[in-house]
């Protein structure tokens, strides 16, 4: 389970199967290293941020919004299955039952980037010089200190039916732990609507190497009512 603003959301191991290529051998399905959480909720202050309630209040009442609150968790390699989440990617698409193009929009998503810091200290360059019996050192810094960021989560979709969000491990920040995602769903009234979720996910295995590996179909649906 995982906590956010004061509800709980239950999370279902999502089980991974290995897709299959020429020349490579075959792997078995991985348990244990994905899980995923949904909830639909109100759009109100408690769940929603402020200006996801002032855009859903700003329009017309025959609009209807809710807050379909997402949960990826990934897992660190076990000791007999030693895979190393590399990258991910969830897909989500909405839907409205006899409506083509779909009617469902996801009007708002979070995040649309996720970064963390990254801190790189100054490199040097160390001189030694011998006289006799005697050694000293000189050392040169190389540049200077810098501070920036770098992306851990990427999303695709705002104002559309059709999302995705990528997730990529980095030197610093392995992928491993909960990534909370949310989308403002605006619904057709008196109709009937579903969200889809698909996962692509790439690990490394320190014998085989890269493998990309799949959700287990049939993808999970979360119906979605008005």
């Amino acid at each position: 389970m995982t906590e956010a603003k004061g509800w709980t959301i239950p999370l279902k191991e999502v089980p991974l199967i290995p897709e299959r290529t020429l020349g490579t051998p075959p792997s078995g399905d991985l348990a244990r290293r994905l899980s995923f959480g949904q909830d639909l909720l109100p759009v109100s202050e408690a769940y929603a941020p402020p200006e996801w309630c002032a855009y859903a209040a700003g329009l017309t009442p025959e609009r209807t919004f809710r807050l379909l609150a997402l949960v990826c968790s990934f897992y660190p390699e076990q000791p007999d299955s030693p895979w190393t989440m590399k990258t991910g990617s969830m897909g989500l698409s909405l839907s409205t039952a006899g409506e083509t193009p779909a009617r469902a929009v996801a009007r708002r998503i979070d995040p649309g980037r996720r970064t963390q810091p990254v801190s790189t200290s100054p490199s040097t360059v160390s001189f030694s010089f011998n006289a006799g019996l005697f050694s000293a050192g000189v050392e040169h810094p190389v540049g200077g200190s810098t501070t920036g960021s770098e992306w851990v989560v990427q999303g695709y979709g705002a104002h559309q039916s059709r999302l995705r969000w990528d997730f990529r491990s980095t030197r610093r920040h392995p992928l491993v732990g909960d990534h909370p995602l949310a989308v403002l769903v605006e619904l057709e009234p008196d109709k009937e609507h579903r969200a889809e979720v698909m996962f692509s996910v790439e690990l490394k295995h320190p014998v085989v190497g890269l493998r990309r590996h799949r959700a287990q179909l049939p993808a999970v649906t979360i119906p979605l009512a008005t």
